[in-house]
């Protein structure tokens, strides 16, 4: 006879999923029994937290959603980082955990604590399933609550005696409902028809409406900026991309466009401050038009002159289908100036402050180091950051070239992202090679899910910038202060920790494409390694923040302040 938990995994299947992530526990065996004879792939992390983060990168790397199994108590509170970075990065997933002890009768109970108020800030929203013949309608609404929207992370309480009561006739899941305003798409067109120079500021939300952005671009000949997380949605290599890091000094050149366009069509972003360079875009209300799916971020932290929410995927779609042979003949944008923005967003990065040296092989710059990643890489790859110094460079230095080709953090920027959300990753999207990029702090984190990569034998690749501290902190601390105090990680040994959990390792030493391609080619997981060190602009840095401190100790605050009125 099938149980409670035969009906959670049948409804998961019905509603889509195919994949579930987690660790199993005494509070969800029964659950774990009911895997084993399901059609759904289970991956055992090495850490809740891991499992988190692969859900999180399964989705974001194939806008499927994949389910989390944790026991409750220590289990939901280990992976509650995972579901907030989830949240941040709008990543929809279902975290299926154990309902805690209810408050009446005896106190001090086991592993007892209210997940609910816990879940509160991290979750879009929380579910309970308390009777078997629930199963259904609970999952598929916590499925509703997960995709539409702004997608996010839900919880999904179950109450222990669920998992084992046996199962009546399960009942039917409804098709999920599809949504699109029947004039949001004429709206739109009849003021991008009357725009001279429109600007399409697009995010993660149309990454999945990527064919028609690009066809909606090319008619109308205008430009394209992303967020962080919707970088590729068009390739940064073709004419009509502005490829900028909104975190670096590139925002300048970007804010100079904005102020030549007449109109600003923002699709499927939430205008977070990740996504706006820490807010300092500048869009003017009466240009700007913003569409997303969740009503919670329309106007928010932005003024527009139109606010619609739609399916964004829906609407490009319906856009493309109605747009007219010819272009609107009112464009102005020439490709030259298109050009000269690049160009002038190129020669911004430089002012980004001082890089570490790539030491050991042929690429001294992280530039060049870049280079060579993207050389040997296909178009269609998948770079996943952790968070660190490493994150900056990739997203100033790495040209994507497909939709989902970078996954990093966004607004949450949780160290230790990178390895498992690269596992996610390669699972929700076998077919499009897969590399991590991670520093030595964030392989310390994380490295031991290396074991689940092996284990499930993906041929993940994990760069990992080895320059013996935790560097973004240290630059910091060097650069205010001109010392560093509790970030050497000195004496920690990649390769051993790499073997340790079954996986190759390579240094790069010699020719960095070389190396690159050698380990690409591998059909396991691999990691390597490339030795980072300080440049002269650095060293420059870490001087000035010791004369800085030496000033302050010598001077005092008061005496400083007053010379600084006299300035």
């Amino acid at each position: 006879m099938s149980s409670g938990a035969d009906r959670i995994c049948a409804a998961l299947e019905a509603l889509g999923l195919d994949t579930v992530f987690g660790l199993p526990g005494t509070q969800n065996v029964p659950l774990y029994e009911a895997l084993r004879t399901s059609g759904l792939r289970t991956i055992l992390a090495t850490h809740e937290l891991g499992a988190a983060f692969m859900a999180a990168g399964y989705y974001r790397a194939s806008g499927r959603v994949a389910a989390l199994f944790t026991i409750p108590g220590p289990g939901f509170t280990y992976a509650l980082t995972g579901l907030a970075e989830a949240r941040h990065d709008s990543a929809a997933l279902l975290h299926i955990t154990g309902a805690p002890p209810p408050e009446g009768g005896r106190r001090f109970q086991l592993q007892a604590i209210d997940q609910a108020a816990m879940a509160a800030p991290v979750v879009k929203r929380r579910f309970r399933i308390d009777r078997e013949d629930e199963t259904e309608t609970v999952l598929r609404e916590a499925y509703v609550a997960a995709t539409s929207g702004e997608p996010g992370p839900v919880l999904v309480e179950v109450n222990p005696a669920v998992l084992t009561s046996p199962s009546l006739n399960a009942a039917t899941i409804r098709p999920l409902p599809e949504f699109l305003s029947p004039d949001a798409a004429a709206t739109i067109l009849a003021r991008l028809r009357t725009a001279r120079r429109p600007l399409l500021f697009v995010g993660q939300g149309a990454v999945a409406g990527a064919y028609a952005l690009r066809r909606l671009a090319e008619w109308l000949n205008a430009p394209v900026v992303t967020t962080l997380s919707g970088r590729g949605v068009l390739p940064e290599d073709h004419p009509l991309a502005i490829g900028i890091d909104l975190g670096g000094p590139g925002i300048a050149a970007l804010n100079d466009l904005i102020a030549t366009a007449d109109l600003v069509l923002a699709l499927g972003c939430k205008f977070s401050h990740n996504g706006t360079g820490g807010f300092r875009l500048r869009f003017p209300a009466d240009k700007l038009v913003h569409v997303d799916a969740s009503p919670e971020v329309l106007g928010v932290n932005y003024p527009a002159s139109l606010l619609i929410q739609a399916d964004v995927p829906a609407l490009l779609e319906a856009l493309v289908t109605s747009l007219p042979a010819e272009a609107p003949s009112a464009a102005t944008w020439v490709p030259s100036e298109l050009a000269a923005a690049r160009t002038e967003a190129a020669l911004r990065v430089r002012e980004g402050g001082p890089e570490p040296r790539i030491r050991d092989t042929d690429v001294a710059t992280p530039a060049e180091l870049f280079r060579a990643v993207r050389a040997v890489l296909p178009r269609e790859a998948i770079l996943v950051t952790d968070s660190g110094l490493h994150q900056s460079l990739a997203r100033r230095h790495y040209p994507v070239l497909a939709p989902r080709g970078l996954i990093c953090p966004s607004d949450f920027q949780s160290m230790g992202f990178g390895i498992p959300a690269a596992i996610g990753a390669a699972i929700g999207a076998p077919r499009r090679r897969v590399v991590a990029l991670v520093g030595d702090g964030g392989f310390a984190m994380a490295g031991l899910e290396l074991l689940t990569a092996v284990r499930e034998r993906l041929p993940v690749a994990v760069i990992v910038f080895n320059d013996g501290y935790l560097g973004l902190i240290r630059e910091q601390q060097l650069r205010e202060y001109g010392d560093s105090h509790a970030v050497s990680l000195d004496g920690f040994d990649i390769a051993a920790v790499a073997a340790a959990a079954g996986a190759q390792h390579v240094r790069m030493e010699g020719r960095a494409e070389d190396v690159l391609r050698e380990a690409l080619a591998r059909d396991w997981p691999v990691v390597v390694e490339v030795a980072v060190g300080d440049s002269a602009g650095q060293h420059l840095a870490h001087a000035k923040g010791y004369v800085k401190q030496a000033a302050r100790e010598l001077l005092g605050d008061r005496l400083r302040g007053w010379l600084k009125r006299l300035r």
